[in-house]
């Protein structure tokens, strides 16, 4: 669990407080399959106090391992996340159902670096913009060296077609 003390930032109106840390994997409750990731993640942030709510602003970075959805490579790229979340005192009247909450004089943001962290991994990764990818005839990856093989579709039905052509 990662808390930040906000005992200063609720005495002052407007009271902020940065924050800069490297915590591993492990500690924002991220396992291998969830999100393979090398070394530490760095997190920055501000804590702003807006009346009724604390405000966290904050950035994470941290190297990922990945597979190339073309070529299925396996490399490593930098992912970042940001994120801008309230979090309301316990027993406040007017906290949503998904609301961040925090109870006495600690903030936990492990769930929201958890999320935001997670959230921001894109669905497909590419081990570079112009990646070939595998050949789906002989399975050769084609950023090393192209396999000459026929890659065309033919329709179904004309395949009996392809008959003729061959005599």
């Amino acid at each position: 669990m990662i808390k930040i003390n906000v005992v200063e930032i609720k005495k002052q109106l407007t009271g902020e407080k940065d924050f800069r840390f490297d915590v591993g994997p492990d500690e924002l409750g991220l396992s291998e399959q969830d999100l393979p990731v090398d070394g530490q993640v760095h997190i920055e942030g501000k804590i702003t106090n807006a009346g009724d709510v604390l405000l966290v602003n904050v950035s994470e970075k941290a190297v990922v391992r990945r597979t190339c959805a073309r070529c299925l490579k396996e490399f490593t790229a930098e992912s970042t996340a940001k994120a801008l979340e309230k979090f309301y005192p316990e027993g406040s009247q007017s906290v949503e159902s998904d609301a961040y909450v925090y109870e006495g004089d600690f903030v936990d943001v492990t769930e929201l670096l958890r999320e935001s962290l997670l959230l921001a991994e894109p669905l497909r990764v590419l081990c570079k913009e112009d990646c070939k990818g595998i050949c789906p005839v002989c399975g050769a990856d084609r950023n090393i060296h192209p396999c000459g093989c026929d890659t065309r579709t033919i329709d179904p039905r004309l395949s009996a077609l392809k008959q003729f052509i061959k005599y």
